[in-house]
C-alpha cells in the first residue's frame, strides 16, 4: 500500500512499535518509521497498568507527530501501534481508515472500527463480523507486486534449486511445531528440494543432514521462493495465504491453534472450502504426517494443479490500489 501511495505522489511514513519487526523492515523498504514504546495487555495487573500508561503516552506522541506531519489520511492495520495512531488522528479530525487482514477482526480493530471513516477488509466475511454500526468494505488483501510478476524459471535459476521444490514457511516469527517436524521430516535424503524458512526465533536450533534441504532464517525475496515451489506448507495468516494466492501454488495450511477466536482456522477455511488449499490441523503435525502429506501432493499432478488454479483465482491484485485511492480521495477532501 505504501509503495502504491508513493507512486501516486503521496509522502508515506509509518508509526510502529520499538520492539516489532517493522523497526528494521520499514527503513529497509525506504520509508521513515516513527517508533513508539508499546506493549500488549497480556499478563498480570502490573504489566497491564504499564501497557496502558505506554498507550496514553503513545497517543500524546502521535498527536504531536501528526500535527507536525499534517497527513491527509491515516491507515491502521491492527496491532499495538494502530490504536494510539487512530485515536490521535481521530481527535485531530484527520480522516482515518483501518485495514483488517483476517476473517475475524482483531481486538484493536473491533474497537477502533467504530471511530473511523471506513474499515477495509481482506475477507468478505470480516465485513459482516464488524456489524451494521461500522462501514466495512471488502477490498481484498494488498499484496506485493513482485508476487504477481514472479517467474518460476527465473526463480529456480536465481535460487539454484532443482525441482520439484517444497517450501515450508511458518511466518516471520516462525512456527516451532512446524519447524521441528519439517527439520526431522526432510533432514534425511529427499528426491525433491526443500526450503524451510524458520524465522529468527527457531533458526538457531535447527539443522539438517540433507543437501537438498535448506533452512533459512529469513527471506526478503519470498516471491522467488514461492514461485519456485510446487507445494507450500504455511500457517493460516492472511498475509501468507494471499501471498501464495498471488503466485498460485498448491498449499497445505496449518493454522495456529491458540487464537481465542480461531482466526487462522477461519482464514484457512475460506481457501479450503473454495478448493484452493488443504488443511492440516496443528495437533496432527509430526514428521511422518508432514512428509506423507507433502509427498502425496507432489505425486498427484492433477490435484496440485487444481489447488494452484483455485488459489490463484482468490488473489486480489487491485487491493492496494483500492486502499490507496480511498485514502487519497479523503486527503483531497480535507484540503479542497
Amino acid at each position: 500500500m505504501a509503495e502504491v501511495l508513493r507512486e501516486r505522489g503521496a509522502e508515506v511514513c509509518f508509526f510502529g512499535s520499538e520492539s516489532g519487526l517493522e523497526r528494521a523492515l520499514v527503513p529497509e523498504a525506504g520509508f521513515e518509521l516513527y517508533a513508539l514504546p508499546l506493549s500488549g495487555l497480556a499478563g498480570g495487573p502490573g504489566r497491564q497498568a504499564r501497557a496502558l500508561a505506554l498507550f496514553a503516552r503513545a497517543v500524546v506522541r502521535c498527536r504531536s507527530l501528526l500535527r507536525e506531519l499534517q497527513p491527509g489520511a491515516v491507515l491502521g492495520v491492527g496491532g499495538y501501534a494502530s490504536a494510539p495512531a487512530i485515536a490521535a488522528a481521530r481527535s485531530l479530525g484527520i480522516p482515518t481508515f483501518i485495514h483488517e487482514q483476517n476473517s475475524v477482526p482483531g481486538k484493536v480493530n473491533r474497537v477502533a472500527g467504530r471511530f473511523v471513516r471506513e474499515v477495509l477488509v481482506a475477507f468478505p466475511e470480516a465485513a459482516r463480523r464488524f456489524g451494521r454500526a461500522v462501514r466495512a468494505v471488502h477490498v481484498g488483501m494488498p499484496t506485493r507486486r513482485q508476487l504477481f510478476r514472479a517467474s518460476r524459471e527465473e526463480a529456480l535459476r536465481r535460487l539454484g534449486l532443482e525441482p520439484p521444490v517444497v517450501l515450508v514457511f511458518g511466518g516471520s516469527g516462525g512456527a516451532l511445531r512446524i519447524n521441528l517436524a519439517a527439520a526431522e521430516a526432510f533432514g534425511e535424503a529427499t528426491p525433491y528440494s526443500v526450503v524451510q524458512i524458520a524465522g529468527r526465533r527457531d533458526f538457531p536450533s535447527l539443522s539438517t543432514r540433507n543437501p537438498r534441504h535448506r533452512i533459512l532464517e529469513y527471506a526478503g525475496d519470498i516471491w522467488d521462493y514461492l514461485a519456485a515451489a510446487d507445494v507450500v506448507v504455511i500457517r493460516g495468516g492472511a498475509g501468507s495465504l494471499f501471498d501464495v494466492a498471488a503466485v498460485g501454488r498448491a498449499a497445505i495450511v496449518v493454522p495456529y491453534p491458540h487464537h481465542r477466536d480461531d482466526q487462522q482456522l477461519l482464514n484457512a477455511r475460506y481457501f479450503v472450502e473454495r478448493g484452493a488449499a488443504e488443511l492440516l490441523p496443528d495437533r496432527e503435525v509430526d514428521s511422518k504426517t508432514l512428509r506423507a502429506r507433502v509427498e502425496r501432493l507432489l505425486g498427484d499432478r492433477e490435484r496440485r494443479h487444481a489447488l494452484a488454479s483455485s488459489m490463484r483465482s482468490l488473489a486480489t491484485p487491485r487491493a492496494a490500489e483500492e486502499v490507496a485511492g480511498r485514502m487519497l480521495d479523503a486527503g483531497r477532501e480535507g484540503t479542497g
